[in-house]
């Protein structure tokens, strides 16, 4: 009985072992049966999204060649492309969306991953073609204006017109942008090492959002605000201060003359130029108070702080306040919306652009490279007080500025990409009384501050005192900073500053026949150097007229300390040698340490060489510098000219 009883159990156990098995190979067929199912109408999506990569990356394409110089049959031909790439999206979102062996594919994991991945590129290519498509829109209204330009260039200033164009697509552009901030956030969830067509269809799409995700974003933030710095919203003035390279001061020379210039969306209303004496030197004006080193080096004393010589901080905001509060205070005209500052050289890149300029009530004709010594020609010449020596600023304005704002289409990307260059060299330096104006010049790097990046730092400022020449036009100057680091992240720093004054080179004699005066071989110069300001200075030395042994000034300067000297700056090379120490500035994390330098650039000043050695301390060895710097066992070297901020960065560790 009992055997009986454990046959049968052992029967039914058989029984469910072979239910059980049949069951699994049923599941495992059917799988096989779906996943085939599911492949065969799987792998034309795949198809759909390798062709669909191919037609992104042909739009972008022609839209990268097309650039700002794209016309009409371009775009038209473009927004084909695309629309017929937006069409096959629509049908490959359909088909993942609704077809039931897709969903089967989705569900299984051979083939999960790989639709899943594809469900999110589609949903982000659906909001790069939302993007592409609002940007064409955009390039509509681009297109028209320069056929409207090319077609009547009287009708309407270029810088009208552009504008207009940012003032109303600004919503348009801010749409385009959040939709590639979705598709880049989409895509970055989808994980890599998927089906080869997704993941190429990934890539395409990461590369383009990559591209213009940045452009658009700053598309946005500028047309936000800059129609409005060009008077769109309303009427703006502003004070332009012209300053001489050739008598440097801190934020880019003598203030010799200024100006007033009024925009009415974007159309320039108002164009005055005066020279700076007719405002400053009657001085009927309540009495301001200058700064104790600009009456010890500059004026006398008594003499009122005037316009002339406002720009006494290397600090642009600064400068740019004390300017107005100046000229309101001589003139009492308060209708000032902001300050905005160039130079000579600021001149000659433009001319750059527009080629030679005539003058014809002057007799001049000016060609980059020239403006300093024939401005200087024409506006040394007379001593009657009353007379507008700077006349000729605003004669030559009104050449000027109707070349530019008259330049054909086909030239627009020259004076775009001169941007870069005013940027880079401080070429023109803007303070906007509305924080969202000024905000946008911040950004973008024309507020002309003193920067306060994290890590090391140095700027030397060089102002032209008495006695006072022209000799900056005609004189250089090198840098020369060794660092040594220790290993509690100080670094040592010695700095040789070397001024080559060559006034008696055979090329300078055209300096040498202006009417300026008796001392004019001798360069005054009251020299800062700005280092962070927990530095500890050391030494400050040499100095061939008068041996220097300690600063002559220690100061804070906008948030820096400024270690400031006196020196005469004859005919030849005449130097100062500083040592301090910066303390705790570079950052140690689990990876080592990093050392960040900062050097930056005085406006008006020539490009000079500059020699740049950094050494980490014993023991440990770089294991990473920034593109430009030299490698050789534990030194990093620097060799260039010096004409725009420089920032470097070094690890290194065990």
């Amino acid at each position: 009985m009992m055997q009986r009883r454990r046959t049968e159990r052992g029967r039914r156990r058989r029984r469910r072992r072979i239910i059980a098995r049949t069951l699994g190979v049923g599941v495992v067929l059917l799988m096989i049966t779906g996943v085939a199912l599911a492949t065969f109408r799987y792998l034309p999506a795949l198809n759909d999204a390798r062709v669909l990569r191919i037609e992104i990356e042909a739009v972008g394409a022609r839209l990268q060649r097309a650039g700002i110089n794209i016309d009409r049959p371009e775009l038209d031909s473009i927004q084909q492309d695309l629309t017929a790439a937006r069409d096959r999206l629509d049908g490959l979102a359909g088909l993942l969306a609704d077809d039931p062996l897709i969903g089967l594919a989705r569900a299984l994991p051979p083939t999960s991953a790989d639709v899943r991945g594809a469900d999110g590129i589609v949903s982000a290519a659906e909001d790069i073609f939302d993007a592409a498509e609002s940007g064409l829109t955009i390039a509509g209204q681009y297109v028209e204006i320069r056929a409207s330009q090319a077609d009547d260039p009287e009708e309407a200033s270029t810088l009208s017109l552009l504008v207009e164009l940012m003032a109303t697509t600004t919503e348009p552009a801010a749409s385009a942008s959040a939709s590639l901030n979705r598709a880049e956030t989409t895509l970055a969830s989808v994980p890599a090492d998927l089906a080869g067509p997704i993941e190429s269809a990934r890539e395409a799409m990461v590369t383009r959002v990559a591209t213009y995700a940045p452009l658009l974003a700053g598309y946005v933030e500028v047309s936000a605000s800059l129609p409005g710095i060009l008077g769109w919203d309303e009427p703006r003035r502003y004070l332009v201060l012209t300053q001489n390279p050739a008598e440097l001061r801190p934020t880019g020379g003598f203030i010799g003359s200024y100006g007033l210039v009024s925009v009415d969306r974007g159309s320039i209303t108002e164009r005055t130029f005066e020279d700076v004496y007719l405002l400053d030197y009657p001085m009927d004006y309540p009495y301001v108070e200058p700064p104790p080193l600009v009456t010890e080096h500059i004026l006398r004393p008594g003499v009122s702080w005037g316009l002339r010589d406002a720009n006494w901080s290397p600090d642009f905001p600064t400068s740019a306040q004390d300017a107005l509060r100046l000229y309101v205070n001589a003139s009492g005209d308060t209708d000032v919306d902001g300050v905005l500052a160039l130079t000579t050289h600021t001149i000659d890149e433009l001319l750059r652009i527009t080629g030679p300029i005539t003058v014809p009530d002057y007799d001049l004709t000016l060609a980059s490279g020239e403006t300093t010594l024939k401005v200087l020609e024409r506006t040394r010449t007379s001593d009657d007080p009353d007379e507008n020596r700077k006349s000729v600023l605003s004669a030559l304005a009104d050449e000027l500025i109707p070349t530019l704002l008259a330049l054909p289409p086909e030239r627009w990307g020259v004076l775009l990409d001169a941007a870069g260059t005013f940027q880079a060299q401080r070429l023109l330096l803007a303070w906007f009384e509305d924080p969202a104006h000024q905000q946008l010049a911040i950004d973008n790097g024309f507020d002309g501050s003193v920067r306060s990046d994290a890590g090391d730092y140095l700027y030397a400022v060089d102002a032209n005192v008495r006695p006072f020449t022209k000799l900056n036009a005609v004189t250089t100057r090198s840098l020369d900073l060794d660092v040594e680091l220790d290993a509690s992240g100080s670094a040592r720093n010695t700095l040789d500053v070397t001024w080559d004054n060559q006034i008696l080179a055979p090329e300078s004699a055209p300096y040498r026949a202006l009417p300026l005066g008796g001392e004019f071989r001798i360069l005054g110069m009251y020299a800062r150097v700005l280092i962070p300001v927990e530095a500890e200075v050391e030494s400050v030395s040499q100095g061939n007229q008068v041996p220097l042994t300690t600063p002559s000034v220690v100061e804070e300067v906008a948030g820096r300390a400024g270690i400031g000297n006196y020196l005469r700056i004859p005919p030849g090379s005449t130097g100062l040698h500083y040592e301090w120490v910066s303390p705790d500035v570079a950052v140690t994390d689990e990876a080592g340490s990093v050392y960040r330098l900062t050097i930056q650039k005085q406006p008006g000043l020539l490009p000079g060489p500059i020699t740049l050695t950094i050494r980490v301390p014993g023991g440990l060895a770089i294991t990473d510098a920034s593109t430009g710097l030299t490698v050789s066992g534990q030194t990093a070297t620097l060799e260039t000219t010096f004409d725009r901020d420089i920032t470097v960065d070094l690890r290194y560790g065990p």
